[in-house]
């Protein structure tokens, strides 16, 4: 199962640790937002390529 993580802000350390918890024994990916002209269509790619996604806002 392909899991992405999609972030809006640098996630803390809580976040850090909820994601390792999510993506153990998953194929992971990650995507952040919070970066001058995001690559949107690279996004919407790895949300149809991904089972899983999860925003942290």
């Amino acid at each position: 199962m392909k899991i992405l993580q999609v972030y809006r802000s640098e996630p803390n350390s809580d976040i850090k640790t909820l994601v390792a918890i999510l993506n153990r024994d998953r194929e992971a990916d990650e995507f952040y937002l919070n970066v001058e002209n995001p690559d949107y269509d690279l996004l919407v790619a790895k949300v149809i390529a991904a089972d899983k996604t999860v925003s942290w806002w």
